[in-house]
């Protein structure tokens, strides 16, 4: 095996990545490097190094540290005053002996979104923050590191002691703002001062890392065509997934503000603990009086047609609980048991509409599961998500007082397969599918391997059985393609394609890691999956693979790839079993 790898060509294990480019292993002069784009789009996620979910998010304040542009209005700025970070990039923010005078802003934000801010005492110790649309508010005490009273529009508040007397108050809002103001002071007519630093609106239920931006929105996380380095198996994995819609408006806010309602007494505590996303915008579920109550999402409108939906769920003093989608009416529906404290499908479904598979649990660790189904609705609609809470596989309701938690409601129109998470925060949200191409053009590779030579290539993947395209590599003009597709692999050539037969089962390898290896000789071709020859078909003369490019996309793919390697030679069957077994 380590001979065989020295002699590769290209090698693509994802490891080194940036916006727009995954990087080669092999070679490493940037000739064996994937371009990646997906589109204006910060939608996308993946689970990060630490086993949680990152977003991407965009600070939709400008000039987010330059207090004195006129961006900002209103005050008296004073720069230069060292930072809760250690520079000199703080603001001493003065107001006259005036109550109501703030420092402000004209931007825009709706759904959920947060407002964060570094802050510190001087002369003065209060500080507020108020979306000037609606008039909502929050007041922070930077003397005690309290968040005090908030209006009726206000999600939660929150402060956090930075150290030296400095605080990242942040506070987030539902609804609409065209203006965000700091106030110092709020209803205090005594002149005097107190220091800013680092001013950030993203949408959300928490505040995230803070981005600097001058004269436009910046974007932090996962950007618009940044590869998504999926760690949620034993090592990384690109991630390539197709465009999928989340038909949910609010997948977070999972509140009666959001759109959401409770019945039978049922009540919601918003950003009551750490999420999949390592972050406090997890959703408590408190079970009211009436022991069956439900918790509802707004209406959803879809066609009739398979669709995939999705919940995060964690067990409280609950171990179980119910996801149910169904018509306006609630006559057609199908409800599914799922254990959240061992991460198993219950024993029973009710069922209206027909189940698409098998309904589905995967662990995402601290105790949190995504629980999903696939399903086929039976009208074009409006339709809805349900969650209930339950006290075992198939019981109903559960007694007052007792709770779970929720977060990351997810509806794909559609849909055979659940896809990685996407927010939303007012309106549905598309994910922009992704593209990931290389053109390699220099002898001894791939890219001008002619007729009468010889290479193999091998990938390492995710099946998945419900997509239709798995793989490609892609020539141009006719040259020769391999794909799998369906539960067939084929080698087509210009003239005709060929198909391998005796394949394994797809059914038998859907959700685990695949390594295929296919193996030119000349004329040749032979197929390798997990260990094993699959045999030869042979190639029409004149075939090569000129202007040849390696695709790796959702056009093709629409699953995960850990490991992409070519060699400019014909391993032997020997190396090609070694290569491709698990």
């Amino acid at each position: 095996m380590s001979t065989a790898l020295e002699a590769a060509s290209l090698v693509m294990v994802p490891s080194g990545y940036e916006d727009g480019l995954l990087a080669s292993v092999k070679p490493t002069d940037g000739s064996g490097d994937f371009t990646f784009s997906r589109g204006s789009d910060i939608s996308a996620t993946r689970v990060n190094e630490d086993g949680y979910i990152e977003k991407g998010y965009e600070n939709l304040l400008l000039q987010s540290n330059t207090f004195s542009d006129a961006a900002w209005s209103g005050l008296s700025k004073t720069s230069g005053i060292l930072g809760y970070d250690g520079t000199n990039n703080a603001w001493e923010i003065t107001k006259p002996a005036q109550p109501y005078t703030p420092i402000s802003q004209s931007v825009s934000a709706t759904g959920v979104w947060t407002f964060s801010l570094y802050a510190k005492a001087n002369t003065l110790d209060k500080i507020s923050i108020r979306n000037q649309t609606d008039g909502t508010r929050c007041d922070f005490d930077l003397l005690n590191g309290v968040a005090e009273f908030s209006g009726s529009n206000v999600i939660s508040k929150n402060i956090s002691n930075i150290g030296s007397g400095w605080y990242r108050c942040q506070v987030t809002f539902t609804g609409s703002t065209s203006q965000i103001a700091i106030y110092v002071a709020w209803n205090n007519s005594t002149a005097g001062s107190v220091y800013i630093q680092d001013a950030m609106i993203n949408q959300g239920m928490v505040s995230y890392p803070y981005v600097e931006t001058t004269t436009a929105p910046v974007a932090g996380g996962i950007l618009e065509d940044m590869p998504r380095l999926d760690y949620s198996g034993s090592c990384p994995a690109l991630l390539l997934e197709p465009q999928r819609t989340n038909l949910v408006t609010q997948s977070e806010y999972i509140n009666s503000g959001g759109g959401w309602s409770g019945s039978g007494g049922l009540t919601t505590e918003a950003n009551s603990i750490d999420s999949p996303e390592g972050v406090t915008n997890g959703t408590k579920v408190v079970i009211g009086s009436n022991q069956y109550g439900e918790l509802r999402s707004a209406a959803i409108s879809q066609s009739a047609t398979t669709s995939t939906i999705s919940m995060f769920a964690k067990a409280g003093n609950l171990g179980w609980c119910i996801v149910q989608y169904n018509d306006s009416t609630a006559s057609d529906y199908i409800r599914v048991w799922f254990n959240i404290s061992t991460g198993a499908v219950g024993s029973n479904a009710q069922v209206g509409w027909s189940i698409v598979g098998t309904p589905a649990i995967e662990d995402y660790g601290n105790g949190w599961y995504r629980c999903s189904i696939v399903l086929t609705t039976t009208a074009t609609g409006t339709n809805r998500m349900v969650v209930f809470g339950a006290t075992g596989d198939s019981a109903f309701g559960a007694t007052e007082n007792s709770y779970f938690y929720t977060y990351g409601a997810q509806v794909e129109q559609d849909a055979t397969y659940p896809t990685s998470y996407i927010p939303t925060y007012g309106t549905s949200q598309t994910r922009v599918g992704e593209n990931n191409a290389m053109n390699v053009g220099a002898t001894g590779t791939f890219g001008t391997l002619a007729s009468d030579e010889s290479g193999t290539a091998f990938i390492e993947t995710k099946i998945n059985s419900l997509v239709g395209n798995k793989f490609s590599l892609v020539g141009t003009g006719g040259s020769l393609n391999w794909f799998y597709q369906g539960n067939n692999f084929y080698a087509y050539r210009t003239g005709g394609v060929l198909q391998w037969g005796s394949l394994p089962n797809v059914s038998t390898l859907e959700g685990t890691s695949v390594k295929f290896a296919f193996k030119k000789s000349a004329l040749d071709v032979t197929l390798f999956i997990n260990g094993e020859n699959y045999g030869t078909q042979s190639l029409q003369s004149g075939q090569d693979f000129s202007a040849y490019y390696r695709y790796l996309s959702t056009y093709l793919i629409s699953q995960s790839v850990s490991k992409y390697i070519e060699f400019p030679t014909a391993l032997s069957d020997d190396e090609c079993i070694e290569l491709t077994t698990i």
